[in-house]
């Protein structure tokens, strides 16, 4: 569809978007969520990073029905092109690879594309993470795809819930430490600063243990949480294993016995598009904070 080019900051870049995207393709569940959540699906011709449909919230897997599936794991060139997209939305680590799909190749063939905000870590320098990182990337992709309306109108909503939360917790003093389990055993894969679950801690009156780490989704050591013992332990949920598997491993490791968090039994479910940049980030925030000060914010 034609229309005036509009520019775009996209990891410190000017993009130009010269048209309005007809036949999109999303990579990653918290994307594909964010691109439903703007009832986008008009415009989807596939999408990929997504291993069950089960994952997503029960509104938006009939929208799923009648569009190719493209892979379960890594963006495939040629099971891309196969469905001639005009557009791609994922992110640095979720789809878009150095030496593999990167939207310099894509637009070396025509293609145009968007990267998430928080995983321009991966490429750029940045200052933090945060909320309106999510915001910001509803905001232009209603921008790009030229349902502005649609899109601050979400995003306003959103806004109204989160200062709700923060307005709740504004004369908290104490912060809980929090620590983030995605995944392992021998080492955990956990969240620095530049991660999206630092940024709901931070909401949610909490500390990430590891705030001080200029990482995103990182490896950490298991010395290092004994040491920096979390009162609360957020269980990223993302099948791999399963929550009750991981919950039954933090309980059964020796070396965390003493550790607050799990002499207290406190662990917190998130699901993984719940914990990575998308449309239920402050949601889950509301649960967070709830759990960290339940008598300052209420379940809706």
């Amino acid at each position: 569809m034609a229309r005036a080019p509009i520019t775009v900051e996209v990891c410190g870049q000017s993009v130009v978007y010269d048209k309005v995207p007809q036949r999109a393709v999303t990579h990653g569940i918290n994307i594909t969520e964010m691109f439903l959540a703007l009832g986008l699906q008009d415009r989807w011709a596939g999408y990929g990073g997504l291993r069950d449909i089960k994952r997503l919230p029960a509104e938006m897997r009939p929208l799923l029905a009648h569009v190719p599936d493209l892979s379960n794991q890594g963006m495939n060139l040629e099971t891309l092109l196969n469905v001639q997209p005009d557009f791609v939305f994922s992110g640095w680590a979720y789809g878009f690879r150095p030496g593999q799909i990167t939207p310099a190749s894509l637009k070396e063939m025509g293609i145009a594309s968007y990267v998430l905000t928080e995983s321009c870590i991966r490429q750029v320098q940045r200052e933090k993470v945060s909320l309106e990182d999510t915001f910001n990337d509803l905001l232009n992709l209603g921008r790009i795809f030229d349902i502005e309306a649609r899109a601050e109108k979400l995003v306003q909503t959103q806004r109204q819930q989160l200062q709700q939360i923060q307005d709740a917790l504004k004369d908290v003093d104490y912060r809980p430490k929090v620590f983030v389990f995605d995944s392992g055993t021998d080492i955990p894969v956990t969240t620095g600063r530049f991660a999206m679950p630092q940024a709901m801690i931070e909401a949610a009156g909490g500390r990430n243990i590891f705030d001080d780490l200029d990482s995103s989704w990182m490896r950490g050591n298991w010395e290092d949480v004994i040491a920096r013992d979390p009162d609360w332990i957020v269980i990223v949920d993302d099948d791999r294993p399963t929550p009750s598997g991981k919950t039954q491993f933090l309980l059964s490791k020796p070396e965390l016995a003493q550790v607050k968090a799990i002499r207290e039994k406190k662990l917190l479910r998130l699901e993984f598009a719940e914990a990575t940049p998308g449309p239920r980030n402050v949601a889950a925030v509301q649960r967070l904070a709830h759990a960290l000060h339940p008598e300052k914010v209420a379940l809706p």
